[in-house]
């Protein structure tokens, strides 16, 4: 499993929101380093998958509060998009707690890192003209 390096082609020229992704790309980062290391029953991946809950949470209320300020007007895909990824990492969390294997931990780090670089990439990016049209940067 390799690590996401975060690259200026992830911006989506807000930069509240880029030092925010990049945080949530350091937390997944060290799942990723949980698996290189093949430690698959670290009491500290349960430390990490709630850190990373808690902060994608926060991340997406200010999202969200920027889409309701701002009238963005794909609000309800973004925030059904929001929900899939909390039901989905809930599901993998509490299979993780489960079994405690390489397969389940090879899962979680497969589904976070192509669903944070799509996300960003082209759901996330779709906001930046509404958020800069309101003086956002």
């Amino acid at each position: 499993m390799i690590s996401i390096n975060w690259t200026k082609d992830y911006s989506v020229g807000v930069e509240e929101i880029d030092e925010q992704h990049q945080k949530i790309i350091a937390i997944i980062n060290r799942i990723f380093k949980l698996y290189d290391e093949k430690n698959f029953t670290s009491a500290g991946a349960e430390e990490i998958f709630q850190e990373l809950e808690d902060y994608a949470d926060y991340h997406f209320s200010i999202e969200e509060h920027y889409f309701g300020l701002y009238h963005y007007e794909k609000t309800e895909e973004h925030l059904a998009m929001h929900e899939q990824y909390r039901n989905k990492l809930k599901d993998l969390k509490e299979k993780y707690e489960a079994e405690k294997n390489e397969k389940i931990l090879f899962e979680i780090n497969e589904f976070l890192q192509d669903w944070w670089i799509w996300h960003i990439n082209n759901a996330d990016k779709e906001y930046t003209d509404c958020f800069h049209k309101n003086g956002l940067y």
